[in-house]
């Protein structure tokens, strides 16, 4: 529990601590991905460097079929966007998408549009001179690909992607941890209301019984019985109040707590309809560092779950109680003749809210789970169940040294 409370403590922190780390995650595809595409503008601008120097060695050949070849074949295949222009700054050709417009001499509205694309492209890139010997023929200006456009935009589409599926995430999470609550709160105020409810029946039968009882010696009895139902509502009223908090171990005799739990069953047998027998196997004392509130609880849930398994026909609840031959552990195993489980069932026997009964709140196993390994540092595991054998559960505590 000091570890719970140590968590939700520095809660905080280990948010602030995955927010950084997913920031951290985020900055590296960022960098990673302009990495790239720093590597594909230079690559683009060699490509516009080596057409500029494939148009002045044309130039140099003062051949009119292998500039007309080299506009056709080398600006409309790099599928870079570029304008080519006189030294003063005039298109002459182009391959922008959109402009249709191929043939000199250009419309007005159509130099209007490559011009103020142009000023466009040479904020990104300067314009790359087509030189002859040292005079200026052209110019080319370029711009980024569609590719490098699309890689500049895909850290940011990742991003939202991301982020809308963690808003999505946490809504339903956060949906799903409410509903979670609500059902706990209720689940434990049905325990609750369980708990107190046997004892509280058995006092209101005794009030009616001592009203109609003249007997001294019956009397007496009475009062004894509504002693033991007091303690009772006393001993639910500890148990609630030790949820949550720190648990406090003290050296019991192991056996005789489930000797105790096993006669307080035995006793309300009867009410319940059934023909079920409580068997015990107790080979030795033992004494173990246990809460005994707490513990009793823990087998009280298992023994109801038992008897809730016997459904029709006589039944049998066992109680065992044995030292493994380690020598550091004991076991309690509490079986049962009831219905068992399938294997769909069995995954999912210690989850909140799981019940086979048509009346439950699957609280049961898992509190006393809780219980057991959070507690009192042991396990609680199901050890073997059959359909239509039964089942037993069992509890592993550390030997006190």
């Amino acid at each position: 529990m000091i570890k719970a409370r140590w968590f939700y403590t520095y809660k905080g922190t280990f948010k602030g601590l995955l927010f950084v780390i997913a920031m951290l995650i985020i900055a590296a595809q960022v960098w990673y991905t302009q990495s790239i595409v720093k590597q594909l503008r230079e690559d683009q601008r060699e490509i516009v460097e080596m057409s500029a120097s494939m148009y002045s060695f044309v130039a140099e050949s003062d051949s009119t079929a292998d500039y007309n070849m080299l506009l056709d074949k080398v600006i409309k295949r790099i599928n870079i966007p570029v304008i080519l222009t006189t030294p003063d700054g005039e298109p002459q050709a182009h391959e922008i998408k959109g402009i249709s417009e191929t043939i000199l001499p250009f419309l007005p509205e159509t130099v209007e549009k490559l011009k103020n694309i142009m000023a466009a492209m040479d904020k990104e890139n300067p314009p790359i001179p087509i030189m002859y010997e040292s005079m200026v023929l052209n110019y080319l200006h370029y711009s980024d690909s569609e590719m490098i456009r699309l890689l500049n935009w895909l850290p940011f589409i990742e991003i939202s992607m991301v982020g809308l599926f963690i808003l999505l995430g946490f809504i339903g999470f956060n949906s799903i941890r409410k509903s979670e609550q609500r059902f706990i709160w209720v689940g434990i105020a049905k325990e609750t209301a369980h708990q107190l409810g046997t004892p509280i029946s058995s006092l209101i039968g005794w009030i009616e019984m001592l009203k109609e009882s003249e007997q001294p010696d019956k009397t007496v009895e009475i009062i004894k019985e509504m002693d033991s139902d007091t303690s009772r509502l006393t001993k639910v009223a500890q148990r609630f109040s030790q949820i949550g908090a720190d648990s406090e171990l003290a050296n019991h005799d192991i056996v005789l707590v489930l000797k105790e739990v096993a006669q307080y069953f035995r006793k309300r047998l009867p009410q319940l309809d059934k023909s079920v027998t409580i068997h015990e196997e107790y080979p030795e004392e033992a004494s173990c560092q246990i809460n005994r509130d707490l513990f009793e609880w823990a087998i009280e849930n298992l023994i109801k779950n038992g008897l809730d398994a016997i459904e029709n026909g006589p039944g049998k609840i066992t109680i065992k109680f044995q030292k493994q031959s380690n020598g550091r552990w004991y076991t309690v195993d509490i079986s049962d003749t009831g219905k068992g489980m399938t294997k769909q069932q069995q995954k999912q026997i210690f989850k909140p809210g799981f019940t086979t009964k048509m009346r439950g709140w699957g609280l049961g196993l898992n509190l006393s789970k809780r219980i057991i390994e959070d507690y009192h540092k042991g396990r609680l595991l199901l050890k073997s169940t059959k359909l239509n054998e039964g089942t037993t559960m069992r509890i592993m505590l550390k030997r006190s040294t």
